[in-house]
Order: structure tokens, then sequence, then C-alpha cells
């Protein structure tokens, strides 16, 4: 079944483009190379006023029949990833979007 895998992070306060360049040139790429793991599309939230809210988002669209597997899968790729000091670690957040309809 296809989800989308919806990450939400933040860069650290005053490293936002050089975050944005390793996410779209680096990690993305390394994220698509994972079993299951078929695109990525990025976005920047907006609060209700079209102001960006330093809130980053990657939508994966993913392939599974087990999402906390891959989810699980993804973890343990993390240390063979090249990574950034540009993120607030504390920051990733990860949940799936179902389809609404099956």
């Amino acid at each position: 079944m296809r989800y989308i895998l919806h990450v939400t992070s933040r860069a650290v306060a005053g490293r936002e483009a050089e975050y944005d360049r390793w996410y779209d040139e680096v990690h993305s790429v390394e994220m698509c190379r994972l079993p299951g793991i078929l695109s990525c599309t990025r976005y920047r939230e907006l609060d209700m006023t079209g102001t960006e809210t330093g809130l980053f988002v990657a939508d994966y669209e993913v392939e599974t029949d087990n999402p906390a597997a891959l989810l699980e899968s993804v973890f343990a790729a993390a240390p063979t990833m090249r990574l950034t000091d540009s993120i607030d670690m504390e920051s990733p957040r990860f949940t799936f979007l179902k389809p609404a309809k099956d």
C-alpha cells in the first residue's frame, strides 16, 4: 500500500539556507535510495498570513505493507547517512498519512 511519510523539522537558527541545501542535495537523495521510499516533495510551512513559520516539511511517497517497519529501517540506516549540524535535532517529527479511500 502507498502512504506518505510526513516529516517536519527545523533548521538551527540562522542556518536555514545550509539546511535547505543539505536536505535537497544530500538527505532526500539518500532517503529515496532506501527500499520502499519512492519520492520526496519538500515544503516550507506558512501561517495563515503567508509568513514562513520556520518549519520544513518533507513528504515521502512510500510503498509498504508495514509503515512501522519501514520507519524502523529508515532509523537503522541513519548512521550510514551524511547528516548536518544545521538541523535542530529536537525538531524532527514523523507521521504517516494514509489515503482516505483504500
